[in-house]
């Protein structure tokens, strides 16, 4: 029995993304039935792409991906690919890939996961992504941003089509941050009128 899932191309396919070998992946992905790319590898291990996704492998995803395997499945404790792509170190590539490949998720829900999963100087590029993919920048994600106090992220927000909310908690958003996002509206309206 041991010997069949060694030879079994999904479980070898499993041990390629581990070890990082990407010729191997090709091989075993060329000896997957369509059926059965989003199995998982074994009965103690995951699907292929959530493999990638943990193993912060965003070549070996778009790999997989292309072979046929959905980008928008979840792993054992129902928890969607894309969210769980923003929870790595790695996760702008991977979400890339995921988005590139068709993934279904709430773009919106993504966005506003990135401020609780991302680092601070990762958002701007994630909110990018996310508005390629049909993203919308809502008052919430912006006031999110002013909470963060971070003037670059207001500063692409508001010149990304955002408006500044009239409704906010005042004690969690800082004057001097205000003060700029007020800036950056009355920057942009003198632009705007010269265009």
């Amino acid at each position: 029995m041991l010997n069949l899932f060694r030879s079994d191309p999904l479980a070898q396919a499993h041990n390629a993304i581990l070890s990082d070998d990407r010729d191997k992946l090709i091989k075993q992905l060329k000896r997957i039935k369509p059926s059965d790319i989003d199995k998982p590898a074994s009965s103690t291990a995951p699907s292929l792409v959530e493999t990638c996704i943990l193993q912060q492998q965003p070549k070996h995803l778009s790999l997989v991906l292309d072979y046929g395997a959905s980008a928008s499945g979840h792993n054992a404790h129902a928890q969607p690919f894309g969210l769980l792509s923003l929870q790595q170190e790695q996760s702008l590539p991977l979400l890339t890939a995921l988005l590139a490949a068709g993934n279904s998720e709430d773009k919106n829900q993504l966005m506003t996961a990135c401020f609780e999963y991302c680092p601070t100087n990762q958002l701007m590029l994630h909110i990018a992504l996310l508005t390629q993919y049909g993203a919308e920048i809502s008052d919430s994600i912006v006031i999110k941003a002013l909470e963060l106090d971070e003037q670059a992220l207001i500063h692409f927000l508001l010149n990304s089509g955002a408006t500044l909310p009239t409704q906010y908690d005042e004690n969690n958003v800082s004057e001097d941050i205000l003060t700029y996002a007020k800036k950056c509206v009355d920057d942009l309206k003198i632009r705007q009128m010269f265009l």
